[in-house]
């Protein structure tokens, strides 16, 4: 009887935390992708079997693809904040330990400010008439350079994109920071007695060490791009002309705006599907490299 309950032991451990999971995230896309197979418009009791209908919708509906198509470039904008939040680590890393907490908190502090409020001050920000963007290029007597940053269908995204990253780059550098703390300081010993360089060092000794640490990175910020919503709503709700809509605004107006509520959960899963595929693609590809 005790060897049973002994094999029990680690389940119970995990219990609370699979108890967690399944409530807040496993029930919610069940139920999502169930209602993906229905017509409702969330007010009435009446529902529609439709079968896989949202899903041929989907499919043909250029506005998602282009939604998805506006996620994917900010993606690659993505890369940015990773590159900078590596940079930083590993200046950081090599400061006075005096100076390191004050610019570690600096760098940080961004991340932790509510997206609403970053949303906010960088609409000011990229005023077309009196924010500091342009007023500092004027000032420059760079009159020609001002634009109207969140007007303008072709800089709209970027826009966007360069406010999210802002406070993006301190996370990164974080965890980057968490990895080189693990690193054994004398393989540089080692390296500079060898005579390699700085960039040697950090190419064949950093890189390599930072391999998990950079998976990580990758795949949250991948993540937190793909599901981008709250700074793309409060700046410019998917405008101007659809510019900046991503699949989680497109998802919103479908629910909460056409009150269509089995179309805005089959989009809801094209976007959880697109998660689940590349991130388990992308790991596949790191493991065959390590």
């Amino acid at each position: 009887m005790t060897r049973g309950w002994g094999r029990l032991t680690p389940y119970l451990f995990i219990l609370p935390a699979a108890a967690i999971y399944g409530i807040f995230l496993v029930a919610p896309l069940a139920q999502t992708a169930v209602m993906s197979l229905w017509s409702w418009n969330g007010l009435t009791p009446d529902y529609s079997w439709v079968g896989l209908d949202n899903y041929v919708r989907l499919l043909t509906d250029s506005a998602v693809w282009s939604a998805a198509l506006n996620n994917l470039r900010w993606v690659v904008l993505a890369v940015f904040p990773i590159l900078i939040g590596l940079g930083l680590a590993v200046l950081l890393h090599q400061a006075r330990p005096a100076g390191r907490g004050v610019y570690r908190a600096l760098f940080f502090l961004p991340y932790v400010l509510a997206t609403v409020v970053v949303a906010l001050a960088w609409g000011w920000i990229y005023h077309p008439t009196f924010g500091t963007l342009n007023s500092a290029l004027r000032a420059l007597g760079l009159d020609q350079l001002t634009q109207n940053w969140l007007g303008d269908p072709q800089l709209a995204l970027t826009a966007l994109a360069t406010a999210a990253n802002w406070t993006g780059f301190g996370f990164c550098m974080t965890l980057f920071l968490s990895g080189l703390n693990t690193i054994d300081p004398s393989l540089y010993d080692a390296a500079k007695v060898d005579g390699a360089s700085t960039w040697q060092r950090f190419r064949h000794i950093t890189l390599p060490a930072l391999a998990n640490t950079m998976n990580a990175v990758v795949l949250i910020v991948f993540i937190n791009t793909v599901r981008v919503f709250d700074i793309v709503f409060v700046l410019t709700a998917g405008g101007p002309a659809g510019a900046t809509e991503v699949l989680g605004t497109k998802i919103y107006r479908e629910t909460f705006q056409n009150l269509d509520i089995g179309y805005g959960s089959a989009i809801a899963m094209l976007m959880a599907l697109i998660i689940l595929l590349t991130s388990v693609v992308y790991l596949r590809l790191r493991e065959r490299d390590a």
